[in-house]
């Protein structure tokens, strides 16, 4: 049997509410329905055992209501989500605009109808002891100045956000440049958890913004300042909703991404000479320096091709970890596997 080579850059974009929130019940991005995306996140974890400690379907009384005004059960619901084709007999939804009209068609509601369904949940407040004990702590753990913060939704919005919005990168490592989860472009992810750690002063050694030349390319590229990409990252910790926030703030069409991750990928392969730009920092990126830089790093690794590697490589020397999501073995036969 031939060997198959893996692609680095290939990544998985499943779904963990180990690492970040489902996006916010008030997202309405599929189907016009509150709380619809935030369930899609939980059924798409759920399928993927990566729930945390969320709960979906039955379990989860906003998803309840959800369920039981679209008329369509939890696991029907979970399935739809799967990464899957069509097989016959179940259905695999890829994306969030085939799920929304998947859902639009199979509930039938009217405009109104969820009008008037959304407008019950936004309204709806804290009706029982634990309820309201709840979004006190809430408020007094994470935003004890605020006094606007009184319905149900916005009580699980401020506990999402205050669960994951802090990255500590003294005890770990970013997420791999090659990761694509924010937006489908390479390195997103990686200078999110850099914006979110400096915020709260938990960066250690890594650099964000100004001075860091990788960031330096993708806030030009994606047409924003470090403090407003910053701010963005803190308010938005789950990656589906950053990444919604970075496309309606850049001119560059999301179907050129894979020409820009093609070009992260060069990231020390070019001689000064060859390519100059005219902008400083890229500097950074010439082969002149890489190889200075890889000889320090990861001397006699061969795996290092480009920036990209030794970016990788370098957090999981510094940490003393081995992360096969991150660097994977380069062939795969079937029965062998060679490292």
């Amino acid at each position: 049997m031939a060997a198959r080579s893996i692609d680095r850059s290939e990544r998985s974009n499943k779904m963990d509410l180990i690492k970040q929130p489902p996006r916010r019940p008030t997202n309405l991005s599929i189907a016009g329905i509150v709380g619809l995306a935030r369930m899609t996140d939980k059924a798409r974890a759920y399928n993927n055992e990566t729930i945390g400690q969320y709960l979906y379907g039955e379990d989860s009384a906003l998803d309840r209501r959800i369920l039981s005004f679209l008329g369509l059960t939890a696991e029907t619901f979970a399935q739809a989500t799967d990464d899957g084709p069509y097989t016959g007999n179940s259905w695999g939804i890829k994306d969030d605009t085939e799920l929304g009209q998947w859902v639009a068609e199979r509930s039938n509601k009217s405009l109104d109808e969820i009008t008037a369904f959304n407008q019950s949940e936004l309204d709806r407040v804290p009706t029982d002891d634990w309820q309201v004990q709840l979004l006190k702590e809430r408020i007094d753990k994470y935003a004890p100045d605020r006094t606007d913060i009184k319905t149900v939704l916005q009580s699980m919005e401020l506990d999402d956000w205050g669960s994951f919005w802090e990255v500590d990168l003294q005890v770990c490592p970013p997420r791999s440049p090659y990761n694509r989860d924010v937006a489908g472009l390479f390195g997103l992810a990686r200078m999110a958890d850099k914006a979110r750690a400096s915020r709260c002063r938990k960066n250690g050694d890594y650099k964000y913004g100004e001075s860091s030349a990788s960031d330096q390319y993708l806030l030009e590229l994606i047409g924003t300042e470090a403090d407003q990409f910053q701010q963005a990252a803190v308010a938005n910790p789950n990656d589906v909703e950053l990444a919604e926030w970075v496309l309606s703030h850049t001119n560059i069409n999301k179907l050129a991404w894979p020409l820009y991750n093609q070009q992260a990928k060069s990231f020390g392969l070019q001689a000064h000479l060859e390519s100059d730009p005219g902008k400083p920092y890229f500097a950074h990126f010439y082969r002149e320096n890489f190889d200075k830089r890889r000889e320090i790093v990861s001397s006699g690794d061969t795996t290092v091709q480009n920036w990209l590697d030794l970016m990788d490589y370098d957090d999981q020397k510094s940490f003393g970890i081995i992360d096969l999501a991150r660097r994977p073995p380069e062939v795969l036969t079937i029965g062998i596997l060679v490292v």
